[in-house]
């Protein structure tokens, strides 16, 4: 598992940049409790769950990859929620 930060109210543009690479939302995964929502977006093997939370600035991304092939490029641009695990350093 990845865990990645971004502002929430870049959610719907990571959303979308998601669905171009051919991720698709899990209408029965889509949940609201409280003051948070989170989405889950499938494609193949790879999961992505996008956890908002409405009272506070930033959602959390956790990415479930099947294999390499499934790691979302888009994602490459936020940062990092928890560190890297040595050996698996992302290149600046």
């Amino acid at each position: 598992m990845e865990r990645y930060t971004c502002p929430r109210e870049l959610l719907p543009v990571i959303e979308s940049a998601l669905a171009v690479e051919g991720y698709v939302i899990e209408e029965p995964l889509q949940r609201a409790v409280g003051g948070s929502r989170v989405t889950v977006m499938t494609r193949g093997g790879a999961v992505i769950a996008l956890h908002e939370d409405l009272a506070r600035d930033t959602a959390d991304i956790n990415v479930y990859p099947a294999d390499e092939a499934g790691r979302p490029t888009i994602l490459k641009e936020l940062p990092r929620l928890i560190p890297t695990p040595l050996g698996k350093r992302r290149a600046p």
